[in-house]
């Protein structure tokens, strides 16, 4: 597993765990609304330059699986170096989390920045890696206390993967990685039931 105090650099044709939350772990999403606008974003601002696995957002936090683009188009132009692929990639980012920011300032009255300085991220380099780590998005709300299921939490993408209704999350990639989408429920399950006996015998 990568370290996270080591900053990753963002390449094309890589997989990332991308992870923020608000500054001094306040806040980011204040209604329903705030949520929704914030899934809409992500599909505006980012499905052309990346290939989205799987998603959560808690209250003063979020949680995104991706995967780079190998190229991306840009005022015309293809682009496919790396490097430049990662740096379009993080300025699309950023103009998101920007557009976002703003929207909350206006809505509560604030000024400044919203989330921490920079986000988070981790390189996603195996399977078992991937798989676990879509697991851990899901599951975050029933760690956080936020629910007692997370298979009932409306704000991560786990019912949009095991749904049949339209979406923007790469679900035959995904899927594809556990085996059918009765692997995906049953992995989800069987880590569930592990970290539950955990949590009794500490």
């Amino acid at each position: 597993m990568p370290s996270r105090k080591t900053t990753t650099p963002i390449l094309a044709s890589k997989t990332y765990h991308l992870f923020n939350r608000g500054i001094n772990a306040q806040s980011v999403f204040f209604t329903d609304a705030n949520y929704y606008y914030f899934l809409k974003l992500l599909k505006q601002y980012l499905s052309a330059y990346c290939q989205f696995y799987s998603y959560c957002l808690l209250s003063n936090h979020f949680h995104l699986m991706i995967r780079i683009n190998d190229f991306v188009c840009q005022k015309g132009q293809i682009i496919a170096d790396e490097v430049a692929v990662g740096k379009v990639f993080a300025n699309q980012f950023r103009s998101l989390i920007i557009t976002y920011t703003m929207s909350i300032n206006k809505q509560e009255r604030r000024i400044g920045s919203l989330f921490s300085a920079r986000y988070k991220r981790l390189e996603v380099e195996s399977e078992e890696y991937f798989r676990y780590l879509v697991f851990y998005c899901h599951y975050n709300p029933e760690k956080h206390r936020v629910v007692d299921d997370f298979k009932n939490y409306r704000f991560s993408s786990y019912q949009a993967l095991i749904s049949a209704k339209p979406t923007y999350i790469n679900k035959a990639f995904v899927l594809d990685q556990f085996g059918e989408i009765d692997d995906f429920i049953n992995y989800h399950n069987m880590i569930h039931e592990e970290r539950s006996l955990l949590m009794l015998e500490d």
